[in-house]
């Protein structure tokens, strides 16, 4: 099977049939798992302020996100991990509005599966993009998120230990990983870290995080391989995530959804 990394998210629209990985490291693939994990029951994201608040309203939902790492008027709160850990959703459905890991998101849409992965669920996300891969015919490739376009380093850290755990997971099937230049770089740099939350800290997103006061962010999401939520795309408006189970459920729903 052939392992790609888009390391600007640009890159990915030249890619064919793809099971893709989308990595917003710092930090909205990190929220996305944590609201998850936390049995969020409905996760709908939106890149814009105004969709976010009227989706609120209309849903009864709690608002979480960010604008250049401020919680924006009339959240509940920000595009945080962290801060989420310590809330009460008591089974609140949430609404989720960052500007940048949303569009690269919805802009994946025409792809046979979209996964959110991160350090928090690498090997999960891996091991069932693998299996969704195989299911679907598809190469596999991972997105990193970036930062406006640009190359993120904490992202593409994030996307080499996720490829890593996709060539361990395909070994394990007696399938054989075919990378690609990229996708070696992005081995490679992750490799160079003895421990992720370096690269995180050192990367603009994490001093960004640092000068914000939400340190605690940097390090949560660091926790590399502590949740086994695997958080996948779902058809449909609008722009919503669930927690993945299996191949033959997600071509259940995809049948459904297109009759």
């Amino acid at each position: 099977m052939e392992l790609d990394v888009a390391l600007v998210p640009a890159q990915s629209r030249a890619w064919g049939r793809t099971v893709c990985i989308v990595v917003d490291e710092l930090r909205a693939s990190s929220t996305i798992t944590t609201l998850l994990d936390m049995s969020c029951p409905s996760l709908m994201l939106t890149a814009s302020l105004d969709d976010a608040r009227r989706l609120a309203r209309t849903h009864d939902s709690l608002l979480a996100g960010e604008r250049h790492g401020l919680t924006p008027r009339g959240f509940d709160f920000n595009n945080s991990p962290a801060e989420l850990r310590r809330a009460d959703i008591r089974g609140r459905s949430v609404v989720l509005c960052t500007g940048n890991g949303t569009k690269v998101l919805a802009s994946l849409q025409e792809q046979p599966a979209v996964l959110v992965g991160c350090l928090l669920n690498a090997r999960a996300c891996a091991v069932s993009a693998v299996a969704l891969a195989e299911a679907l015919d598809a190469r596999l490739g991972v997105v990193c998120a970036g930062q406006q376009g640009r190359f993120a380093l904490d992202d593409a850290t994030a996307a080499g230990v996720i490829v890593a755990r996709a060539i361990e997971a395909l070994t394990a099937r007696g399938s054989t990983a075919f990378l690609t230049d990229a996708a070696r770089a992005a081995l490679r740099l992750q490799a160079s870290y003895r421990n992720p939350v370096t690269a995180l800290r050192q990367s603009a997103s994490g001093r960004l995080v640092k000068e914000l006061g939400a340190e605690a962010d940097v390090e949560l999401c660091a926790r590399t391989e502590s949740s086994t939520t695997v958080p996948i795309l779902q058809l449909g408006t609008p722009l919503s995530i669930a927690a993945y189970h299996s191949a033959s459920s997600l071509l259940r729903h995809q049948s459904s959804m297109s009759n």
